[in-house]
């Protein structure tokens, strides 16, 4: 019985693109579309959070850095092929790899059209393509990669994946796995811009003795301090005993945004892999005798 069914054919039943899928009914849904945070979660905002950014310029910036060698039966290949060399015309050899290594992250997939064959038989370039205009599905059991209007066969493409579950056709990356956590940390970024441009709580309180103030005359006092101290005058200010003037203390603290900006530098690590320190945490604790081990754990399991 299990013979028969690793043998039989199986039909297509959903269409995979890098942003979502289409299933067997024509329902869509999309991988990193909303989150309970209420914020939209793409590539450019994921790169908006600072410690996510960094992580992955540090770890892509790393491996566009090492040397790539081609090796048959055990033994280096002299000369290098061309496509190690230089495997996008236009590009050095360290941009295509990091770009590579940073779509992996990101999206879960890297996605190239490959070049004419070379002296060789084995193309000499490739021609990457952004993972949102392609879309992947399994037709006749062969792999089918259609880019925008066109078609590839899988001979045709190079397609290198991340992290993937049995039978999946396509990678997942941080857009994927981590949408909520991400959703959050943009949430908390925007926050805190609003809380230092005075959008989250009032810098200040007019008091007024009178009990019968109108909201007319409320606004009225308002708009008159306003007009005469949110500027830059630094003159001195008179009121009659029955108005009272409190400035309201602001501390990033009290809102809690230093303990979440902190809890946020540990999470995107977990998220990238990487030890908390690479991306400036506080709560980190690094000595000189540990630093030699940490680089090489950032070596051996992050990069």
């Amino acid at each position: 019985m299990l013979g028969r069914l690793l043998k039989r054919q199986i039909q297509p039943s959903m269409v995979y693109t890098s942003s979502g899928y289409i299933d067997s009914l024509g329902r869509v849904g999309r991988f990193f579309e909303g989150n309970w945070a209420g914020t939209y979660v793409d590539q450019n905002t994921a790169l908006g959070i600072p410690a996510i950014y960094r992580g992955i310029t540090l770890i892509s910036d790393a491996i566009g850095a090492l040397p790539l060698c081609a090796y048959r039966n055990k033994r280096k290949v002299v000369p290098t092929p061309q496509i190690l060399m230089r495997p996008v015309p236009n590009e050095t050899r360290m941009e295509t790899i990091s770009a590579m290594a940073a779509a992996l992250i990101v999206h879960g997939n890297y996605i190239a059209v490959l070049g004419e064959p070379g002296v060789n038989g084995l193309p000499d370039s490739i021609y990457p393509v952004s993972p949102d205009r392609v879309q992947v599905a399994k037709e006749n059991g062969r792999i089918i990669y259609k880019i925008d209007d066109k078609s590839y066969d899988q001979s045709e493409i190079m397609h290198i994946k991340n992290f993937t579950m049995p039978g999946d056709l396509v990678g997942k990356g941080i857009l994927a796995v981590a949408k909520q956590a991400l959703g959050k940390e943009i949430a908390i970024n925007e926050y805190a811009a609003r809380y230092f441009d005075g959008g989250v709580n009032p810098t200040a309180v007019i008091k007024s003795a009178n009990p019968d103030l109108t909201q007319e005359e409320a606004d009225a006092l308002k708009n008159a301090w306003m007009a005469m101290y949110s500027s830059r005058n630094r003159s001195p200010v008179v009121m009659n005993s029955s108005t009272d003037f409190e400035v309201l203390s602001s501390n990033a603290a009290e809102s809690q945004l230093v303990e979440a900006q902190t809890a946020g530098l540990t999470e995107a690590a977990n998220i990238l892999g990487l030890p908390p320190y690479f991306l400036g945490s506080p709560n980190s604790s690094r000595t000189y005798s540990n630093v030699e081990q940490e680089n090489l754990q950032l070596v051996k399991w992050s990069i």
